[in-house]
């Protein structure tokens, strides 16, 4: 937005010089062509002894036509001047007021690491975050979920992991949580900056306020790629609550200190849309549970798509889709085949099959390697029948969301 006012206010600044100088040659006798010279200007030219002379005099002649020139033009270019300022204010409110949207926010991204197609879940780390992080990175994940005031996440670990890998900020995808104090799973363990422990009457607006504070002194960062709101497994902070925290981020997005925004657990439609339509920055991440319970979201799977929108997925292993493909005999016949173990296949499925995102906890260099070559470098190619025996052990209704 800013380039864009400069622009515009450089192009109305030479449509003022190109108007003074137009309106300067309109004035001199013979207009833009030079007209016919007077009768004293050839005897005039005889006397000067070369064309230094010549341009001295124009140049005099010049100096005192300004001031009466301007004094003639004046209504015309305070008339530009005032059209000028009008039309920079006119542009100014419109760039802080329309939506912004995953598509535009991703064309003024370039210099940023783009989201992952898969993610390492930092969570239930505890001490070893800082090392399983730097390892994780190493064997290529790119994008990174944590989170600040939620128990179960070491914070601080994260941003000394990445540091201590040695791969470059912008190469990296940072994602953490905005978790209120009404909120299941909320902690302060995290907060280490002034205004910790936070008061118990904090306003929401204001828990947002010291949540990102906290975050960017825990990651080491000046700015955060995505901050999602939290909510505990299905019960949702009130919608009031939710917009009130949405319209504190949105203005850290303006300011470039977020750059996309997100929520976790929400698997109520109406919901879902009524946040969409009436944020200004839209949700680029719906983070939910892959679980039996809510129905693996078939239903919202065609939602998330059309709102454009990236389905993280957690509990992959630890749910009850893991549970049935950990020791099933067609899951195991199509994975060595594959040659891979169950739960990358099941990883492998969600992401090429569903189009989600999966988060992965692994905490062993070598299965970070296995995920990083299965998933990223050398994915595996699935056919129709492959899929449809995958989609009946888990759930036959995710046939339908097949991409």
């Amino acid at each position: 937005a800013v380039l864009f006012l400069v622009h515009h206010f450089l192009c109305f600044c030479s449509l003022i010089y190109v108007a003074m100088t137009s309106f300067s040659l309109r004035s001199r006798p013979g207009g833009l062509s030079g007209g016919n010279r007077g009768p004293n200007d050839n005897s005039s030219k005889t006397h000067l002894e070369n064309i230094s002379d010549l341009r001295e005099v124009k140049h005099n002649k010049q100096k005192r036509n300004i001031a009466p020139l301007i004094l003639k033009n004046r209504p015309r270019i305070l008339v530009i001047c005032f059209s000028s300022c009008v039309v920079l204010i006119f542009f100014f409110f419109l760039s802080h007021n329309l939506p912004v949207t995953n598509d535009e926010a991703d064309s003024e991204d370039k210099k940023f690491a783009p989201m992952g197609t898969i993610v390492y879940g930092a969570k239930s780390k505890g001490d070893d975050t800082d090392k399983l992080v730097a390892q994780a990175i190493t064997a290529g994940f790119r994008h990174i979920a944590t989170g600040g005031f939620h128990f179960e996440y070491n914070e601080p670990g994260v941003g000394i992991g990445w540091k201590e890998s040695g791969v470059p900020r912008n190469e990296l995808y940072l994602q953490t949580l905005f978790v209120s104090k009404s909120v299941n799973n909320y902690g302060v363990q995290n907060c280490k900056v002034e205004g910790c422990p936070p008061s118990p009457d904090l306003s929401i607006e204001d828990q947002v306020h010291l949540s990102i504070k906290s975050s960017l002194h825990n990651l080491q960062t000046t700015y955060i790629d995505s901050v999602l709101v939290h909510n505990f497994r299905a019960k949702l902070q009130t919608y009031e609550d939710t917009m009130a925290a949405w319209r504190v981020l949105e203005s850290y997005v303006d300011r470039g200190i977020i750059r996309h925004l997100g929520i976790v657990s929400v698997h109520d439609r109406d919901y879902l849309i009524k946040l969409h339509n009436e944020t200004r920055v839209k949700p680029s991440i719906i983070q939910n549970r892959f679980h039996s319970n809510r129905g693996y979201d078939v239903e919202l799977r065609p939602l998330f798509k059309d709102m454009g929108t990236s389905n993280q997925l957690f509990w992959i292993l630890t749910g009850s889709a893991g549970g049935k493909v950990r020791n099933n005999n067609v899951i195991t016949e199509i994975a060595q085949r594959q040659g891979v173990s169950n739960q990358i296949l099941l990883y492998s499925f969600i992401l090429v099959c569903l189009g989600g995102t999966p988060l992965i906890g692994s905490k062993t260099l070598l299965h970070m390697e296995e995920d990083v070559t299965a998933l990223l470098r050398n994915p595996l190619i699935w056919n129709d029948e492959d899929f449809t025996a995958v989609a009946n052990v888990i759930n036959k209704n995710l046939i339908k969301n097949k991409i």
